[in-house]
């Protein structure tokens, strides 16, 4: 099973986590997957691992973003890191307008690229679907 486990992305640039085909449960509870970045300036991939408890992390955020866009919140400006900061490479995601997505890679390369993304309205009850979507899929084994 393959599949994006979330996707960022606005009319000409994204960030995207894409679950690997074929390779769940590669070391025992682990996903194996990849961040691809596509802009005009940069398109890379970056491989990561994540865990279930990552995805829950992930839905739980999703489901906050919903609730504060269905509540007509304005953007914090907060900052969530998925999944969790020092294991690998992570997203750090920055609620705020336009909506910032860091691509963060301390262990391997160092490096940091930042993708501001002006996403519609909905994208968070969206996400949190296809999500959802994937999780379900996961824990049937499909």
């Amino acid at each position: 099973m393959g599949g994006d486990v979330i996707r960022f992305a606005d009319r000409t640039q994204s960030v995207t986590v894409e679950l690997e085909a074929g390779r769940r449960g590669r070391y025992d509870g682990w996903h194996a997957g990849e961040i691809v970045i596509a802009t005009g300036f940069v398109t890379a991939r970056l491989p990561l691992n994540f865990t279930d408890a990552d995805l829950a992390d992930l839905a739980g955020y999703l489901a906050a973003r919903a609730a504060a866009e269905e509540d007509g919140a304005l953007p914090d400006g907060s900052a969530t890191d998925w999944p969790e900061a020092g294991r690998s490479a992570y997203l750090r995601l920055h609620a705020a307008d336009p909506f910032v997505v860091e691509i963060r890679d301390p262990v391997q390369s160092g490096v940091t690229v930042s993708v501001p993304l002006q996403l519609r309205d909905g994208w968070a009850t969206r996400a949190a679907a296809r999500l959802d979507a994937l999780r379900t899929a996961l824990a049937d084994g499909s």
